[in-house]
């Protein structure tokens, strides 16, 4: 019974984790393609200048090749929890191990896209900062 309740736990942190993570990766970089066009849908664009546009475009590439370097580990990591968990004789501390293992990748995640929303920051003037933060956290909070 232990095993079962921890077993529970475990997979629904794992999944509160990724859904988080994902949710954020996927809208900041799905944002630099609204960019360019946030005015005509927010009515207050972001009006980028040619050299902020340079460095957004900049950092959004950069950030891109630290996930795809972290998300091959994630993935990794998720296999052999699976393959794990298929074990009828699995030991609950290696799969704790490999939670733990996993969570330190993910939480590497996190530290790059707040790293990277820092990044952009001093990029942005204070209105298209707060602009990009409502754009990023709408669907987050708010139904569209």
């Amino acid at each position: 019974m232990k095993k079962e309740f921890i077993k529970i736990i475990l997979a629904a942190s794992l999944a509160l984790n990724l859904a988080f993570v994902s949710a954020g990766i996927y809208r900041l970089a799905k944002s630099d393609n609204k960019v360019e066009t946030q005015e005509s849908s927010t009515g207050s664009g972001y009006e980028l200048s040619e050299d902020q546009q340079k460095k957004l475009d900049e950092i959004v590439k950069n950030f891109r090749v630290r996930l795809s370097e972290n998300k091959s580990e994630v993935l990794e990591k998720r296999i052999d929890i699976v393959e794990l968990l298929g074990d009828p004789d699995f030991k609950t501390k290696t799969l704790e191990e490999k939670l733990l293992e996993l969570n330190d990748i993910e939480g590497e995640l996190n530290y790059e896209f707040v790293s990277t929303l820092l990044e952009i920051s001093a990029v942005l003037d204070h209105g298209q900062w707060l602009t990009f933060l409502y754009n990023l956290s709408k669907g987050w909070f708010f139904s569209r």
